[in-house]
Protein backbone atom coordinates (compact mmCIF):
# COMPACT_ATOMS: atom_id res chain seq x y z
CA UNK A 1 0.00 0.00 0.00
CA UNK A 2 1.47 3.58 -0.91
CA UNK A 3 -0.61 5.30 0.99
CA UNK A 4 1.30 7.68 3.37
CA UNK A 5 0.61 6.66 6.91
CA UNK A 6 0.02 2.96 6.16
CA UNK A 7 0.30 0.40 8.80
CA UNK A 8 0.88 -2.85 7.69
CA UNK A 9 0.33 -6.01 10.88
CA UNK A 10 1.33 -9.38 10.51
CA UNK A 11 0.05 -11.46 13.19
CA UNK A 12 0.82 -15.09 13.73
CA UNK A 13 -0.95 -17.16 16.97
CA UNK A 14 0.14 -20.95 16.45
CA UNK A 15 -0.33 -21.91 12.89
CA UNK A 16 -2.94 -18.99 12.10
CA UNK A 17 -1.51 -16.73 10.53
CA UNK A 18 -3.19 -12.59 9.31
CA UNK A 19 -2.28 -9.34 7.85
CA UNK A 20 -4.03 -6.40 8.29
CA UNK A 21 -3.01 -3.24 6.25
CA UNK A 22 -4.72 0.05 6.19
CA UNK A 23 -4.69 3.42 8.11
CA UNK A 24 -4.01 2.96 11.97
CA UNK A 25 -7.73 2.80 13.41
CA UNK A 26 -8.29 0.48 10.78
CA UNK A 27 -5.28 -1.62 11.81
CA UNK A 28 -6.17 -1.57 15.20
CA UNK A 29 -9.96 -1.61 15.14
CA UNK A 30 -9.10 -5.24 12.88
CA UNK A 31 -6.79 -6.27 15.05
CA UNK A 32 -8.54 -6.30 18.20
CA UNK A 33 -11.60 -7.78 16.56
CA UNK A 34 -9.17 -10.79 15.28
CA UNK A 35 -7.66 -11.00 18.70
CA UNK A 36 -11.05 -11.28 20.95
CA UNK A 37 -12.94 -13.80 17.98
CA UNK A 38 -9.26 -15.89 18.45
CA UNK A 39 -8.46 -15.19 22.20
CA UNK A 40 -12.19 -14.60 23.91
CA UNK A 41 -10.80 -14.28 26.79
CA UNK A 42 -9.33 -11.22 25.85
CA UNK A 43 -11.57 -9.18 25.81
CA UNK A 44 -13.02 -10.66 28.98
CA UNK A 45 -9.47 -9.38 30.58
CA UNK A 46 -9.39 -6.15 28.52
CA UNK A 47 -12.73 -5.27 30.99
CA UNK A 48 -10.96 -5.98 34.06
CA UNK A 49 -7.27 -5.13 33.50
CA UNK A 50 -6.07 -1.26 32.78
CA UNK A 51 -3.31 -0.63 30.27
CA UNK A 52 -3.31 3.26 29.73
CA UNK A 53 -4.28 3.48 25.76
CA UNK A 54 -2.15 5.66 24.74
CA UNK A 55 -3.97 7.21 21.36
CA UNK A 56 -7.23 7.66 23.37
CA UNK A 57 -4.71 9.47 26.13
CA UNK A 58 -3.34 11.44 23.14
CA UNK A 59 -6.84 12.32 22.10
CA UNK A 60 -8.29 13.05 25.06
CA UNK A 61 -5.75 15.55 26.26
CA UNK A 62 -6.23 17.77 23.13
CA UNK A 63 -7.03 21.40 23.79
CA UNK A 64 -5.59 20.81 27.28
CA UNK A 65 -1.78 19.99 26.89
CA UNK A 66 0.59 20.44 23.86
CA UNK A 67 3.82 18.24 23.61
CA UNK A 68 7.01 20.38 22.37
CA UNK A 69 10.30 19.34 22.88
CA UNK A 70 10.69 21.09 25.65
CA UNK A 71 8.08 19.53 27.42
CA UNK A 72 3.80 19.64 28.19
CA UNK A 73 2.56 22.86 27.95
CA UNK A 74 -1.08 23.25 29.52
CA UNK A 75 -3.30 25.63 28.31
CA UNK A 76 -3.47 28.17 30.89
CA UNK A 77 -7.09 29.34 30.42
CA UNK A 78 -8.34 26.67 31.87
CA UNK A 79 -9.02 27.11 36.15
CA UNK A 80 -7.46 23.94 37.64
CA UNK A 81 -6.15 23.27 40.73
CA UNK A 82 -2.91 22.56 41.11
CA UNK A 83 -3.64 18.89 41.78
CA UNK A 84 -5.72 18.67 38.10
CA UNK A 85 -3.06 21.24 36.80
CA UNK A 86 0.31 18.87 38.36
CA UNK A 87 -1.61 15.91 36.62
CA UNK A 88 -2.18 16.78 33.55
CA UNK A 89 1.38 17.95 33.46
CA UNK A 90 2.79 14.74 34.34
CA UNK A 91 0.25 12.74 32.01
CA UNK A 92 1.78 15.21 29.48
CA UNK A 93 5.58 14.00 30.53
CA UNK A 94 4.27 10.21 30.00
CA UNK A 95 3.00 11.18 26.59
CA UNK A 96 5.50 12.84 25.76
CA UNK A 97 8.15 9.93 26.44
CA UNK A 98 5.91 7.20 25.03
CA UNK A 99 5.63 8.96 21.43
CA UNK A 100 9.78 9.79 21.64
CA UNK A 101 8.91 13.96 21.49
CA UNK A 102 10.26 13.78 25.26
CA UNK A 103 13.42 11.71 26.80
CA UNK A 104 12.25 11.00 30.22
CA UNK A 105 8.45 10.88 31.51
CA UNK A 106 9.33 12.86 34.73
CA UNK A 107 9.35 16.59 35.85
CA UNK A 108 10.90 18.72 38.29
CA UNK A 109 9.19 20.77 40.86
CA UNK A 110 10.69 23.59 39.33
CA UNK A 111 9.29 22.11 35.93
CA UNK A 112 5.05 21.44 37.07
CA UNK A 113 5.42 25.31 38.65
CA UNK A 114 6.53 27.04 35.34
CA UNK A 115 4.00 24.66 33.08
CA UNK A 116 1.41 24.77 35.58
CA UNK A 117 1.38 28.27 36.40
CA UNK A 118 1.49 27.57 40.04
CA UNK A 119 4.13 28.94 42.81
CA UNK A 120 6.30 26.74 43.33
CA UNK A 121 5.56 26.53 46.96
CA UNK A 122 2.12 25.04 46.03
CA UNK A 123 3.76 22.75 44.21
CA UNK A 124 5.86 21.52 46.53
CA UNK A 125 2.76 20.62 48.95
CA UNK A 126 0.70 19.01 46.81
CA UNK A 127 3.36 16.63 45.34
CA UNK A 128 3.17 14.50 49.18
CA UNK A 129 -0.90 14.68 48.35
CA UNK A 130 -0.49 13.13 45.32
CA UNK A 131 2.39 10.57 46.42
CA UNK A 132 0.30 9.59 49.74
CA UNK A 133 -2.72 8.72 46.68
CA UNK A 134 -0.79 6.64 44.65
CA UNK A 135 -1.52 8.78 41.37
CA UNK A 136 2.02 10.36 41.48
CA UNK A 137 5.56 9.01 42.36
CA UNK A 138 8.68 10.38 43.31
CA UNK A 139 11.43 8.91 41.37
CA UNK A 140 14.38 10.39 42.82
CA UNK A 141 15.17 13.56 44.50
CA UNK A 142 12.91 16.47 42.90
CA UNK A 143 11.69 14.18 40.13
CA UNK A 144 8.10 13.05 39.85
CA UNK A 145 6.01 10.73 37.25
CA UNK A 146 2.53 9.92 37.22
CA UNK A 147 1.75 6.56 37.99
CA UNK A 148 -0.69 4.07 36.38
CA UNK A 149 -3.51 5.21 39.05
CA UNK A 150 -2.94 8.37 38.35
CA UNK A 151 -3.37 7.86 34.48
CA UNK A 152 -6.72 6.91 35.50
CA UNK A 153 -7.59 9.36 37.53
CA UNK A 154 -6.57 11.94 35.34
CA UNK A 155 -8.93 10.66 32.78
CA UNK A 156 -11.49 11.46 34.70
CA UNK A 157 -10.40 14.51 35.22
CA UNK A 158 -10.10 15.46 31.39
CA UNK A 159 -13.94 13.90 31.47
CA UNK A 160 -14.86 16.50 34.13
CA UNK A 161 -12.96 19.10 32.33
CA UNK A 162 -14.73 18.82 28.75
CA UNK A 163 -18.28 17.90 30.02
CA UNK A 164 -18.00 14.49 28.99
Amino acid sequence: MSEKGAVKVHLEIGDLKVDFEGDSKYVFDSLLHFISQVCPNMELLRKVVYTPDLVNLINEISGLVEISSEGPMLNLNLDLSTRNAVCLALLGAYIGNKIGKLNKDTLSVSDLSKLTGKAKKTVTNELPKLVESGLVEKVYEGEYKITELGIRRTEDIIKAIKGV
